[in-house]
């Protein structure tokens, strides 16, 4: 474990889990084609509930298991580490099964209060995912802990394959039933998908048991005082991710039923949150995964040297898990704002209406800053919980998810507006968010963002430019797509300049190769 490096465990994570997102990006492409732009709006309406469940059955015991792991292992509690994953499992277990029985029995109520009380069938295909992927977070939170990437990051890129050669086949095969039975093919693609990693992780535990089988230490700590220490991180934990869930579960309930209120129709309505949450939500996520790769590896490289009481390296690297967040971050909004009309006539050209094109143009041009505050929300979060201050976390993140859903409910009702209300609330949301994080980070560590922030302006500002021009330069001479190509390539290598200029070889570059060489030992 001392040769694991949080920079090699980052770069797997971000390799994978990037390959996984932009797999999950063109499946949404064809889907599309199968399903409509109404079809996607049904589809995207299971999401919210099953986002809730999974954040009660998942989030907190996974990232409890990864930072309680990460401090036995510094400890040398080895056989802790084992009798931690073995209670974890019995728990999630019964959490997610529960889940899945209240998802699939409760459809039709859900749906009904949703505003499209047809729709119910579609929570029948995905409800037993949430028992697959309850078990398999677990695995997956032990692996971190040991800063072992490759399995949750194949595991990952597993889901994607599966779900898109699965999920397609049966909506293609269902489709001559009717949209509907479409979308339900394509979730039940999921629940196979994650049943198909979930062997996966299986069989890499089985492996790694195998191959540590010599490495025993004696029980330190007997299993009431593990599972003591286990609820007492994830419960915080776990309520700090039920507030985002259960307010996108809020604003799917809002969003249709207020733009319904202001004659827009219910077919409409749902379209509109198909563009919003089915088209533009996952085009910003695919750069965000960065930042969530990056906190995976830091929370158990944190929390290990927070139980070594090293202060010194804890600065370091946060400091350089912000650096590259940010920069990384910057840089994408902007190619979205510049290549956003492009990509979006590109993937779904063919698929939706001029007006609907324009109205996710328009949708994606306002949301390409929250790839800034998403990402540096979910760092700041991470670095909280390894710091043992999850529930200040929690706090802020009750603040904002109120602020998004006052916004929502007071945005969307202005028919201006509209649609484009939950993309405005979910910016300011992240932003307040991240400030107050940040604030608290700054207390417990005296990391600062500064310089970075400085460079990483210059940075974004030269890579706009080189973009901008180059890409209305090749479009006179190129197709569209050949032009969106170069002039992405173009901007990547301005990135990748600025960032070896201001970085690594300037006099802001002291400590970058100090994260290279820190490990947890």
């Amino acid at each position: 474990m001392k040769n694991r490096t949080f920079l090699k465990g980052a770069i797997i994570l971000i390799i994978f889990n990037l390959i996984g997102k932009a797999i999950g990006a063109v499946y949404r492409i064809p889907l599309a084609r199968i399903i409509g732009s109404v079809g996607m709006g049904q589809y995207q309406l299971a999401f919210p509930l099953y986002c809730l469940i999974l954040t009660v059955s998942t989030s907190g015991i996974p990232v409890a298991i990864s930072k309680l792991v990460a401090e036995y292992n510094a400890k040398e509690q080895f056989k802790d580490s084992k009798r931690l994953l073995s209670i974890s499992i019995i728990i999630l277990f019964i959490l997610s099964l529960a889940g899945s029985a209240l998802m699939f029995f409760g459809a039709k109520m859900f749906a009904m209060f949703q505003g499209n009380s047809s729709a119910y069938i579609t929570y029948y295909g995905i409800a037993p995912a949430v028992l697959f992927v309850g078990l398999m977070s677990a695995l997956r939170g032990y692996f971190q802990g040991n800063l072992m990437m490759t399995p949750t990051a194949v595991s990952g890129l597993i889901e994607q394959v599966a779900k898109l050669a699965i999920g397609l086949f049966l909506a293609i095969k269902l489709i001559d039933y009717g949209v509907m039975y479409a979308v339900f093919g394509a979730l039940l693609g999921i629940s196979i998908s994650e049943f198909l990693a979930l062997l996966f992780l299986g069989i890499c535990y089985i492996v790694h048991k195998f191959k540590n089988r010599a490495k025993t230490s004696s029980q330190i700590q007997t299993n009431r005082e593990i599972t003591k220490q286990l609820f007492s991180l994830a419960l915080p934990i776990t309520l700090g991710g039920l507030i985002s869930p259960l307010a996108t579960m809020i604003d799917s309930f809002v969003a249709v039923n207020v733009l319904m209120s202001i004659n827009y129709t219910s077919e409409v309505a749902t379209m509109m949150l198909g563009l919003e949450s089915g088209v533009v939500e996952p085009l910003i996520n695919l750069p965000v995964v960065i930042a969530l790769s990056i906190s995976t590896v830091l929370l158990p490289s944190l929390s290990s040297m927070n139980a070594e009481k090293n202060k010194q390296k804890i600065k370091q690297l946060i400091e350089k898990a912000y650096q590259i967040t940010l920069s990384l971050s910057a840089v994408s909004a902007v190619c979205f704002v510049i290549f956003g009309r492009q990509i979006i006539s590109l993937l779904y050209g063919g698929s939706f209406s001029d007006a609907e094109i324009l109205l996710a143009v328009k949708l994606l041009f306002i949301s390409s800053s929250n790839i800034i505050f998403l990402s540096l929300f979910h760092l700041s979060t991470s670095i909280l919980q390894a710091l043992g201050h999850a529930k200040f976390a929690v706090k802020t993140l009750l603040i904002g998810s109120l602020l998004k859903v006052l916004l929502n409910v007071t945005l969307i009702r202005i028919p201006e507006v509209n649609i484009m209300g939950a993309v405005i609330a979910s910016v300011a949301c992240y932003a307040l968010v991240f400030a107050l994080n940040q604030r608290k980070v700054k207390l417990l560590t005296d990391a600062s963002a500064k310089n970075t922030i400085f460079y990483t302006s210059i940075q974004a500002g030269a890579v706009c430019v080189f973009a901008f021009f180059s890409n209305h330069f090749l479009s006179v001479f190129l197709s569209p797509t050949i032009s969106l190509i170069v002039a992405g390539i173009i901007s990547l290598i301005i990135f990748f300049a600025t960032y070896y200029a201001f970085f690594i070889n300037g006099k802001n570059s002291k400590n970058a190769t100090e994260l290279t060489n820190n490990s947890v030992e």
